[in-house]
Parts: C-alpha cells; sequence; structure tokens
C-alpha cells in the first residue's frame, strides 16, 4: 500500500496557494501528493518549494491529455490511485474533471474536489450539460468568491450544501523584501525615480491591459509624470505593444514579459501602486500578492474583487468594470496623494490580507474539507 491518502491533479502551473494547501495537508498528516503531465516543468515553483518527491507524472503531455481524451490516462488513474490508496483528489481544471469521473466509475471510493476559480466558465450549454452530466460523480464544489458561488447557483448544477467558498491566500513572508524600491528599480532596470503604476496578468481576453494602457495615456495628455509597468505575456500581448508605439509611449510603458515566481515580490516592490484591470475574475492571486506587499490597490469589480474590498479599511479604489473614466480618477488621486497616504493604503491592504484571507484559513479549512470526504471513503 502506498504512502499517499490525498491528491492535486494538476495540469502545468503549481502556484503558491497549492503549496499552502500540499504543506497543510502534509502538516495534518494527509500525505498529499501531485499528479501532473510529463512536460510539467522542471522550474515549476512547486518544485522549487520542496514538493518534487510527491509528483507522480503521467505518461501524456498536457497538450496530449487537453487535445483529445485519452482512455490510457483514465487507466493511469486509476493505477495511482489504486497503489497509493488516494481517496481524495482536488482539480481547478474542467478537463481534469472529465478524467477524474470516468476514473471513478472503476474506482468508486474516489472523491472528487472540483474547485472552481474564474468566473462565466458555465455560460456555454455545451459545459453546462457536460457538468449537469458528472455532477453527481463530484463530491464538492468549491469556489473562491461570493460572486462564483452564486453564478453556480444561479444555473442549478449543484444543491447549494455541496457548494462552499475556499478563499486564496499567499504568505506575506515571501514578499519581505531586505532591500530598498530604489534599489530594485536599479536591480530590474526601472526607473528609480518616476512614479510607477503596475500590472502582473496573462495578456488575455479577459484582462483590460489595453484598457489601462489608454487610460495611462490620457493621465499623460493631462501632464502626470509616471510609468506603467507591464509583467506577464500572452495573446494581446502584440497588440498592446503596438498601441503603445502608435500613441508614442513606449519609453512611459515598460514590458517586462512573464516572470517566475521567485521575481514577483520584487517587481512589487519596484511599484508604486497596484493597478488590476480585469472583465472576469475568481479571486485573483496577483491582487492578493500586492496586498502582501503593502501596495494601494487599483481594481476592477470583476467576481473576487468585491470580497476583497468588502472592509471598512481604505485599501484603495474599486470601480466598474469597464468605466475608463473611472479608473482614470482613481489613478490620478492615488497618485497626487501623499506619499505618507498611499503608504497607509499600503498597510491597510497588507491588514486586510491578514484579516480575511490568511494562511491559516486557507490551510485549516482545507484540512477540514478534505478530512470530511476521507470520513466518506
Amino acid at each position: 500500500m502506498g504512502k499517499f491518502k490525498t491528491a492535486l491533479f494538476l495540469d502545468n502551473k503549481g502556484n503558491r496557494r497549492h503549496h499552502l494547501q500540499l504543506e497543510a495537508l502534509e502538516e495534518a498528516g494527509l500525505n498529499p501528493c501531485v499528479i501532473v503531465f510529463k512536460d510539467f516543468p522542471s522550474n515549476n515553483y512547486l518544485i522549487q518549494k520542496g514538493h518534487e518527491k510527491k509528483l507522480f507524472y503521467l505518461s501524456k503531455t498536457r497538450e496530449e491529455g487537453f487535445r483529445k481524451f485519452s482512455l490510457y490516462l483514465v487507466w493511469e488513474l486509476i493505477k495511482i490511485f489504486k497503489k497509493e490508496n488516494i481517496k481524495v483528489v482536488l482539480t481547478q481544471r474542467w478537463r481534469l474533471v472529465k478524467y477524474l469521473v470516468l476514473a471513478k466509475l472503476f474506482y468508486p471510493e474516489l472523491k472528487i474536489i472540483y474547485y472552481i476559480v474564474i468566473g462565466g466558465r458555465f455560460k456555454r450549454l455545451r459545459r453546462r450539460l457536460g457538468l449537469h452530466f458528472f455532477s453527481p460523480f463530484i463530491d464538492k464544489v468549491l469556489v473562491n468568491s461570493v460572486a462564483l458561488k452564486e453564478e453556480i447557483l444561479r444555473y442549478g448544477l449543484f444543491p447549494s450544501q455541496k457548494i462552499d467558498i475556499l478563499y486564496s491566500s499567499v504568505d506575506p513572508s515571501e514578499f519581505e523584501i531586505p532591500f530598498s524600491q530604489k534599489e530594485i528599480r536599479l536591480k530590474l532596470g526601472l526607473p528609480e525615480n518616476l512614479f510607477l503604476f503596475g500590472m502582473i496578468a496573462y495578456f488575455r481576453k479577459e484582462k483590460d491591459q489595453e484598457g489601462l494602457i489608454k487610460v495611462f495615456y490620457e493621465l499623460l495628455k493631462e501632464g502626470i509624470s509616471a510609468g506603467l509597468v507591464l509583467v506577464g505575456d500572452g495573446p494581446n500581448l502584440e497588440k498592446c505593444k503596438a498601441l503603445c508605439r502608435e500613441w508614442g509611449i513606449e519609453d512611459k510603458v515598460f514590458f517586462v514579459g512573464r516572470r517566475p515566481l521567485e521575481e514577483v515580490p520584487l517587481w512589487l516592490k519596484a511599484l508604486d501602486v497596484f493597478v488590476y484591470a480585469t472583465f472576469r475574475e475568481g479571486m485573483p492571486m496577483a491582487v492578493l500578492e500586492a496586498m502582501a506587499s503593502g501596495l494601494p490597490i487599483i481594481a476592477t469589480s470583476a467576481e473576487g474583487l468585491p470580497d476583497i474590498f468588502d472592509t471598512n479599511l481604505k485599501l484603495g479604489y474599486l470601480i466598474p468594470i469597464g468605466d475608463y473614466e473611472r479608473m482614470k480618477k482613481a489613478m490620478r488621486e492615488i497618485y497626487e496623494l501623499f506619499p505618507e497616504e498611499r503608504q497607509k493604503m499600503g498597510e491597510n491592504a497588507k491588514k486586510r490580507l491578514l484579516e480575511g484571507f490568511s494562511v491559516n484559513q486557507l490551510k485549516k479549512k482545507t484540512v477540514s474539507i478534505f478530512k470530511e470526504l476521507l470520513k466518506r471513503s
């Protein structure tokens, strides 16, 4: 009999939340492992955090497993579950849920947790029908915001007692940088004395870097002296770069590409304000990371963001999605504050993280959910 009891089934992305959940399960004696595709990156954050010995590699790449459903992968999963006596597995990808459901038909004691982390996933009728068919085989549905829970209940895909909110978290100690902002900017090649707005996100249609650039351009025309740092890559990156060339602001917008997770605290330390322009969300890890860094936050009110701003603490500005006039006003107002006032906002953001989205809360609830399902297996 294997030494593992529980598992996370991931694609090729392991993040800070996964690390904290693995730590929590290990601390509780629930012996977690991680099932991944064979091309799981060797420099992934989870490996850097010491979880390499927990990894089980499947025989196919992520692309192979996602492009076409593979019965062989189902067989591999069943072998792992039975050999290691794994009874509870969590995944946050719909395509991986399908593999788990079919595996459960041959290994019925398996309990499946589906963690939904982005809103708008069930607008397509085909996906709703698929989830309706699979819902009896899914034992727990987790979401990371109130809005996501309401969305799922609205579609009637699961009974309310099967759905629970599990907020994400980050460890603030990872964002304690023993260097000054000036030293960090020198290291990263950023202007030492320029006021810097910044956003860290994948360049895709759900995010609104394009809108942010347009607002920033308007502010520059109105006379502010600032820069905009955009971290990430993706299909909309070249379009955003072209906008900056068209408007002649290439020297004010810094595209730095995708950076590894361990570098993110440095880029956040270099900023004065974190701006998160998005159309659709769950609970953005990037915003939690910015809060851990003690930055003031300007964010659009996509799913998850209202949960963060549901506090009497003044940590920044929550603005309606696509309201560029409000975004411009918020950016100008925060730019014109005294440094001490922005610092207070940043301190409030960090306090809000510790109060509402703490590591302890994430760990405690993760363990409770897994233990509850283990009792039923």
